[in-house]
């Protein structure tokens, strides 16, 4: 092959085998080796027999995770994390333990394995393979599953929330209503960083009582009401500012219409309403942050049946629901912020 070639099917194959990776960090995050690592290096058979395994498998996924930058392997072949590896510990301030868990597990897998029947059919590989029409319902009557997906989803707010708050002035709300905001991880960095505004979470009950917990660790709950309900029929009435973070990308264009509409008839003239998306832009290009957002496309293609959209198709929706897209505020990471008002 001439050199060119040669880099090609490199990165090719690079690309191909990614789903190799997925499995090696997930089982390094399942068995918690980040946190038997925290107080200095241990050697294979050392931590083999704290997580009951194989001590030769194990070994092999050690230098496996030590190429892939997560451990370092000593001249006497003892473990040790790199800062990469920091990350998986369960105290990390990066909670990537539990991003890995969910985002690497045999559920979200499966549906990705399925992906060619969504494309053939335009329906969601989870409908297909857990023969439910709503991933939500499934994760209520699978309550495990549901603690690492909102782990994950809390995970992974964390990321963005930051940039949020920076990018978007939030100090003329008083009363903020986070539609959908699971277990408070956005609405609590935004009311930390705007002492004056007091917060309302909305989510169904089930996800608004394993919020407690968080709200009260953030220390605002004398400044944040949960209240549960259904998103398709109400909203809390009464708020200048609604959030819907990473909800509306959940569904088809009819059940997202039915939010927006719910929005829409709990907000006053003034009110404001942010929606918290990737924005896929008009012509897709390579780079770091469109590799999010289309990845981000097709995770809901297989999963909810839902998709990222566009600032014209976001308009669209807004405007079919009584609302007018104001502008869109881009953060440093591949989350946007879609201001409407009525």
């Amino acid at each position: 092959m001439e050199p060119d070639q040669l880099r090609l099917y490199g990165e090719l194959y690079r690309l191909v085998r990614g789903y190799q990776v997925t499995p090696i960090v997930y089982v390094a995050a399942e068995l918690g080796i980040a946190d038997l690592l925290r107080d200095g290096a241990q050697s294979s058979a050392e931590l083999a027999a704290a997580t009951h395994t194989d001590a030769s498998a194990l070994a092999r996924l050690l230098r496996a995770l030590t190429a892939l930058g997560l451990l370092h392997e000593g001249d006497d072949h003892r473990f040790s994390l790199t800062p990469l590896g920091e990350c998986l510990r369960e105290d990390s301030p990066l909670h990537g333990r539990a991003m890995v868990r969910w985002l690497g597990g045999e559920n979200m897998w499966r549906t990705w394995g399925d992906q060619l029947h969504s494309v053939r059919t335009g329906q969601s590989a989870f409908s297909h393979i857990f023969i439910m029409s709503n991933v939500f319902d499934y994760y209520a009557k699978h309550p495990e599953l549901e603690e690492i997906m909102s782990g994950g989803f809390a995970a992974q707010t964390l990321y963005f929330a930051a940039a949020i708050t920076e990018v978007y002035d939030f100090s003329t709300f008083e009363k903020l209503a986070d539609v959908g905001g699971g277990r408070g991880a956005l609405l609590a960095t935004i009311l930390r960083a705007n002492p004056q505004l007091h917060g309302i979470l909305f989510d169904l009950p089930h996800v608004v009582l394993a919020a407690v917990g968080l709200l009260e660790q953030a220390g605002i709950t004398n400044r944040c009401q949960a209240v549960s309900g259904d998103m398709f029929e109400s909203v809390p009435a009464g708020a200048d500012g609604y959030i819907l973070s990473r909800v509306i990308h959940d569904w088809d264009d009819e059940k997202s219409i039915a939010i927006l509409t719910s929005c829409r008839a709990a907000m006053r003239s003034g009110s404001r309403l942010l929606l918290i998306e990737r924005v896929l832009p008009a012509r897709a290009t390579p780079s770091v942050e469109n590799e999010g957002r289309f990845l981000g496309d097709i995770n809901m293609l297989v999963r909810t049946g839902g998709r990222e959209r566009t600032v014209d198709q976001y308009k669209a929706l807004l405007s079919a629901a009584g609302l007018r897209l104001v502008r869109v505020i881009p953060t440093p990471t591949d989350i946007s912020v879609v201001e409407a008002m009525p």
